[in-house]
Order: structure tokens, then C-alpha cells, then sequence
């Protein structure tokens, strides 16, 4: 899941900060933040990128509400995750999000079977390394938008495991080729390689295809709107880095 800084209110011809009467009237905008992904499966959204409130704005019973059109609460969101999410708490402090936590460091990508011969699937999993408590709030996350779903049937319109592993797949052929050639004429290759990245989305597959290559990384950050620059440390090699460093169960 990609760190993404939103940034300040986006503002109008005359400088002044935009407001609007339909939170929906946000998208464009969002769009020029943060690029045409989902927020929390990053799957690119060639069409129909919905507009979703991180707090839900109609909460369950006796959880907070969240602003209806305030531009610090809105995200994109693909129709399976904004299905699954909605109206269900996410509060920072059970859950990671990718406005406020390095969520990069909280999930990695599995490759598993699904209930055909021979068709493979990509699920987001809690990362290897994270303390007991990290781990319960990457699981809660993974449970809000159902990450690790697989539905393969004739009907299934969440086909989030299938792209992903498609992508997964295409990452290690780009990494092969970067390994048997492409490091020696990395000034044409990483271009190509952006431009299939961005086009394919999961940036977070990616990062980890070229996790210790430091100029791919670098070029990859770069090319994905507002990635947060802070969660990852340049004089090492763009390892990620706590966004939080004093919340000892943030990332």
C-alpha cells in the first residue's frame, strides 16, 4: 500500500482555497494529487475512481463521524475496497492508513492458489517483521477493504487478486531485464519501466521487485503523484522509513 501526502486544500483561479457542495466534486482534484489509483489496494483506476471519506461520513453507532466534504478526508478508492470499507470504523490507532502511516512497511504481496487449476492469484498480507501489535492493526486494515479476497467465479466483479498478480508477474519479468541488461543502459530503461509501472498500478509491487536497486526506487517514488518522500531514506538506499517514529505501534 502506498504512503500518499494528499497535501493542502487545492485552491481556486484566484488562489483562494476551494470549496465544494458535493464531496464528489473532489475527484479531479485527487486525481492531480495522488494520481488515478486506489488508495488502499493501489489498483490503477482507468475509470469511475470513486471519491471515499477515510472516516466514514454515516458511521455505525457511536463512532465518530467524519466530515462530509473536508478535502483532509477524502481519498480514492476502487469499488471492491469502497464496498468493503464503508461505514466501517478505520480509526489511526487500530488501523493503518495511507494518508498518515508508511503503510509500504505494513503489507507485502503472497502469491496463492485459488479454487482453479492453474489460475493464481496476489493477496496482501501482514509483513514479516512487524511487532504482535503492528501486526493486529495490518490485519484490521487488510479486513476493512478485504485485501486478501479471492472470488473466482463467473459473476466475481472484484478481480483485484487477479491484477495484482498479473502485475506481480510483469514486475519480475521487468526486474530479469534489468538484471541481464537493463542496468547497463539505465537512462533508456527506467523511463520504459515507469511508464509500465504507472500504467499497471500496485506501485508497492514494484518497490519490492527493485527493493535494492536505489535509482529504480528513486525513479518510482518520483513517478507515482505524491508518494510521501519521508517514509523513505534516501541516504539508504530509499529503505522505508517509520512515518511515525515516536508511535512505537505506527509505521
Amino acid at each position: 500500500m502506498r504512503p500518499i501526502f494528499r497535501g493542502p486544500v487545492p485552491t481556486d483561479a484566484a488562489g483562494n482555497p476551494k470549496t465544494v457542495t458535493d464531496y464528489k466534486d473532489w475527484r479531479a482534484d485527487l486525481i492531480d494529487r495522488i494520481g488515478n489509483y486506489c488508495s488502499y489496494c493501489n489498483m490503477v483506476l482507468n475509470d469511475s475512481p470513486q471519491v471515499e471519506h477515510v472516516t466514514p461520513k454515516n458511521p455505525q453507532p457511536g463512532q465518530p463521524a467524519g466530515s462530509l466534504l473536508d478535502w483532509d478526508n477524502m481519498l480514492l478508492a476502487c469499488g471492491p475496497c469502497n464496498r468493503a470499507k464503508d461505514n466501517n470504523p478505520c480509526p489511526a490507532t487500530t488501523h493503518f492508513l495511507p494518508d498518515t502511516h508508511n503503510t509500504l512497511m505494513a503489507f507485502e504481496h503472497v502469491v496463492d492458489n485459488t479454487n482453479r487449476p492453474g489460475v493464481m492469484a496476489c493477496l496482501m498480507k501482514t509483513r514479516q517483521g512487524l511487532t504482535a501489535s503492528q501486526q493486529i492493526k495490518a490485519q484490521n486494515t487488510i479486513d476493512l477493504c478485504k485485501l486478501d479476497t479471492i472470488l473466482v467465479n463467473k459473476r466475481a466483479t472484484d478481480l483485484r487478486w487477479k491484477y495484482r498478480h498479473e502485475t506481480f508477474l510483469i514486475a519480475l519479468e521487468w526486474r530479469q531485464g534489468w538484471d541481464n541488461f537493463g542496468y547497463k543502459v539505465a537512462s533508456q530503461f527506467i523511463p520504459l519501466l515507469n511508464t509500465v509501472a504507472k500504467a499497471k498500478g500496485f506501485f508497492s509491487i514494484w518497490y519490492d521487485a527493485f527493493h535494492d536497486v536505489p535509482q529504480v526506487l528513486q525513479a518510482l517514488i518520483a513517478a507515482f503523484p505524491n508518494t510521501e518522500h519521508s517514509c523513505f531514506d534516501a541516504a539508504n538506499g530509499y529503505a522505508p522509513v517509520s512515518r511515525n517514529p515516536t508511535d512505537l505501534n505506527g509505521l
